[in-house]
């Protein structure tokens, strides 16, 4: 890897991260409503008390004024005041809300992507057959229907009538833990359903990915000679087919890091999940610039890193990669 190579892609990130920058700053302002109204729940005001309050957000100013101050204070690290949690920093707020947005995310990523890695190398192993056939069929029925569909029959079956799981929260309010251990189990309790919903709903992309990608492989020259050499079933199918055939579904696990947070939208609200999903929900209906301005532009940091981390991930899988 040229230090040529890593100026460059560095480079392009913060030149992605202007871009995102500008459509972040944009796209709250295009939503109707007035954040005044919100603000004060549709209480009646004076002229000079609603004028006030434009000028204390600082609304008043020319569009280009308001966008050269958040783009200032946003390299400084500060996202400004909640509207709807007036007076929290934004900041703060973001970051009580993303550790439960990343248990949920992270571990439901890890869990699509082993079930495709798995599900995916079975039915390209067995292309043509009944088995291929009952997974791509149950993979596309999953992926179709909608994830706050699943969200809910999820919350309905497996919260509401068994009673398996909590309805909703990250863990229980009140309650008295006798230590770390059991305050760590009543956590993953709650966020048992979030994370099975994500996983459940997504997995299937990465197995038609992984399952494609290994058809292909499994006809070149280098898979055949490793049969003839009389390789195990089990070596030439993960070590050489499968390991090659990972890298296009690697490359969705780094980029797909926002659509996962946006179906945590649908799945944090359903199951009344205090994460940036939440908060996303919530800023939206109170119209609250900078939380969505923050928001937004965490969103579009963690997608820059993701994709960086997916090509260091190539060296590593793939050593005829060189940068």
């Amino acid at each position: 890897m040229s230090s040529r190579w890593l100026f460059r892609r560095l480079t392009s990130g913060v030149m992605v991260l202007f871009a995102a920058m500008i459509i972040n700053f944009a796209i709250p302002r295009a939503m109707p409503g007035d954040p005044v109204d919100s603000f004060t729940s549709g209480v009646k005001l004076t002229a000079e008390a609603r004028q006030a309050i434009v000028e204390r957000f600082g609304l008043d100013k020319p569009l280009w004024v308001q966008f050269a101050r958040y783009f200032v204070n946003t390299l400084k690290g500060d996202f400004g005041v909640s509207f709807y949690y007036f007076p929290k920093p934004v900041l703060n707020i973001m970051m009580q809300a993303l550790p439960w947005t990343l248990l949920i995310v992270v571990s439901a990523m890890i869990f699509q992507v082993i079930i495709g890695y798995f599900l995916g190398v079975a039915a390209a192993w067995r292309v043509g057959t009944r088995f291929d056939s009952i997974i791509q069929t149950v993979s596309i029925t999953v992926f179709s229907s909608p994830i706050f569909w699943v969200a809910m029959v999820f919350l309905y079956v497996f919260g509401f009538q068994l009673e398996w799981f909590p309805l909703g929260g990250n863990y229980t309010a009140g309650e008295s833990y006798p230590n770390t251990f059991a305050f760590l189990l009543d956590v993953m309790k709650h966020a048992a359903l979030p994370i099975a919903t994500l996983a459940f709903s997504r997995f299937a992309v990465y197995q038609v990915l992984m399952r494609n990608t290994m058809v292909g492989v499994l006809r070149e020259q280098y898979i055949v000679t490793a049969e003839a050499k009389g390789m195990g079933q089990f070596r030439v199918k993960h070590r050489h087919a499968a390991r090659n055939a990972m890298l296009p579904m690697i490359t969705f696990a780094g980029v797909s890091l926002t659509i996962q947070i946006g179906g945590s939208v649908f799945i944090e609200t359903v199951f009344s999940y205090p994460g940036i999903g939440k908060l996303i929900f919530d800023s939206v209906i109170s119209r609250d610039y900078p939380m969505l301005q923050g928001c937004f532009f965490l969103f579009s940091l963690l997608v820059i890193i993701g994709t960086i981390v997916v090509d260091f991930l190539y060296l590593f899988l793939d050593p005829r990669i060189k940068y």
